[in-house]
């Protein structure tokens, strides 16, 4: 059976205790592309509350080599907190876990690179037992990778898609050359009709898609391990609607649920990204 796991932007959670099956924080300053980031402390009062829903904890950001020691440390405190998995782009989270002998599971996610069962089945023969799947294949290529590897899949299947991380600051730069105010969490750019949201913190830029992706009806035919609810920028109470709508699996409750957001659409789930250089 398909699990539901939601990426919260904020820690009041209790209203969606009974339509999730867990969580996907993260951790305040070793996370990127995530709605909310909690510190240590808050992970570990979530976790004693939360004791039967599965946690995630994405440390997803490019390490730097200098950040080691203090990454081999915060490793060792969250092996004690029972988490199902700890979501990872940097390679070095391969040979930390087989040095510091962690039991927490590891997922594969290098949102833009997770496209393929060749390297998700490579990856897995060196401990990674998930893979968060890119949000930019169809849903036959999420299809032919579920045939061909035992590795467990979280899908992207609600939610505003990231089209960029950069490390560099791209709206804090804009705005201080031209001497402008910088007071909102959340900029937005107007381009063609569109309005694509973007986020620049200390971890640098996000941009992400114009669109709502909307896989309910795909959701109910996947035959998959998890898919996530991502909450970013969407109005709390639309969101509980669309979790609730999910978790009943209620197929009537398809137009309205479309009918709450006139920016929603299917991504890529039928759209083929190709790119030729020229």
């Amino acid at each position: 059976m398909t699990k539901i796991l939601i990426m919260p932007s904020n820690t009041n959670i209790e209203n969606t205790y009974d339509d999730t099956d867990g969580y996907i924080f993260g951790l305040s300053k070793w996370s990127v592309n995530m709605p909310l980031d909690i510190t240590l402390d808050e992970l570990k009062q979530i976790r004693e509350k939360m004791k039967e829903k599965e946690l995630f904890i994405a440390l997803n950001k490019n390490i730097y080599s200098s950040e080691l020691e203090d990454l081999r440390q915060i490793l060792k405190q969250l092996d004690e907190l029972n988490l199902s998995g700890i979501l990872y782009a940097d390679t070095c989270f391969i040979n930390l876990k087989k040095e510091l002998n962690l039991k927490t599971p590891l997922v594969w996610s290098q949102e833009h690179l997770t496209t393929n069962y060749a390297t998700i089945n490579f990856w897995n023969q060196y401990g990674v037992d998930y893979t968060y799947l890119s949000p930019e294949i169809t849903l036959e290529e999420i299809k032919e990778i579920r045939k061909n590897t035992n590795v467990k899949l979280m899908v992207p299947i609600f939610g505003y898609l990231p089209m960029f991380t950069s490390k560099r600051h791209i709206v804090k730069n804009y705005l201080n050359h031209f001497h402008l105010e910088d007071n909102s969490k959340i900029n937005y750019i107007e381009k063609e009709n569109k309005t694509y949201p973007i986020v620049d913190n200390k971890q640098g830029t996000v941009a992400y898609t114009s669109h709502i992706l909307n896989g309910f009806e795909e959701y109910l035919e996947l035959d998959i391990d998890y898919v996530t609810l991502n909450s970013f920028d969407i109005e709390e109470e639309k969101f509980l609607k669309v979790l609730k709508i999910y978790k009943e699996k209620d197929i009537l409750k398809k137009e309205e649920m479309n009918n709450l957001f006139p920016n929603i659409d299917k991504g890529f789930l039928y759209k083929e990204t190709i790119y030729r250089v020229k």
